[in-house]
């Protein structure tokens, strides 16, 4: 991977010990990426809904909420990879970390060398894999082709409009999406008034269990946008 693309991706690296976590943020800068770092797993979730990383390097052993459990709450609303570093090498340990949702593992100690290509080799998959037709965030899963939207087990029935904007929010769960950024997504060419985002928004919210209830899962981001935020995410932080 060139310098000039590394420069776009973001790794967030989730590491207690601060001198392992400044090596690797040293390495991975030198390489061009854009690095982002957590010392405990509250911080890693909190970071990983603001950041919006393209790969995770993630600890096992973590105080406070455990790599696994991290691993585990990530994936409820985010498809970057997660590379795991583990003391654990059994076969129980191994299969526990890819049942929590990681996409591959470097056992403690590891040579640098290794590691960077199993993130290049992560990055570069996931480049490649289109995007997939069901989009999950926590109680709440999209079915593209069936154009379908399932929240709480209960369908929810939306215009072609709103099942696109809510399609768009989704996709960038926990980041302010502007109103002209979700016209240009939903609307393209169209010439529109920007209150039209607001209409929908207030008709997907109303779908979604009531204005008051749907304005926890799309949060208004006064003269900005629209942030959506998994119903799990809450509950669980």
């Amino acid at each position: 991977m060139s310098e000039r693309e590394a420069s776009a991706r973001r790794i967030l690296i989730v590491e207690d010990d601060p001198a392992l976590a400044q090596v690797l943020t040293y390495s991975l800068q030198q390489r061009g990426y854009s690095v982002w770092t957590a010392n405990e797993g509250r911080q890693a979730i909190l970071l990983a809904r603001t950041v919006r990383p393209d790969l995770i390097v993630l600890d096992l052993m973590l105080p406070g909420i455990d790599g696994r459990d991290v691993c585990r709450l990530i994936r409820k609303w985010s498809s970057a990879p997660i590379l795991v570093l583990t003391a654990r090498d059994s076969e129980d340990d191994i299969v526990a970390l890819f049942q929590a949702g990681a996409d591959d593992y470097v056992t403690k100690p590891f040579r640098t060398r290794e590691l960077f290509a199993r993130i290049e080799a992560l990055l570069r998959r996931s480049t490649e894999s289109p995007p997939g037709s069901v989009l999950t965030a926590g109680t709440l899963v999209i079915f593209r082709d069936e154009h379908r939207v399932v929240f709480r087990g209960r369908e929810v029935r939306l215009a072609p409009r709103e099942f696109a904007l809510l399609t768009a929010l989704v996709e960038r769960a926990g980041r302010v999406c502007t109103r002209q950024e979700l016209l240009d997504l939903v609307w393209g060419q169209d010439i529109v008034d920007l209150r039209n985002v607001d209409v929908h928004i207030h008709r997907i919210r109303e779908a979604l269990g009531g204005e008051a209830y749907g304005s926890r899962l799309i949060q208004t981001v006064h003269g900005i946008g629209y942030r959506f935020v998994p119903e799990t995410i809450v509950e669980d932080l």
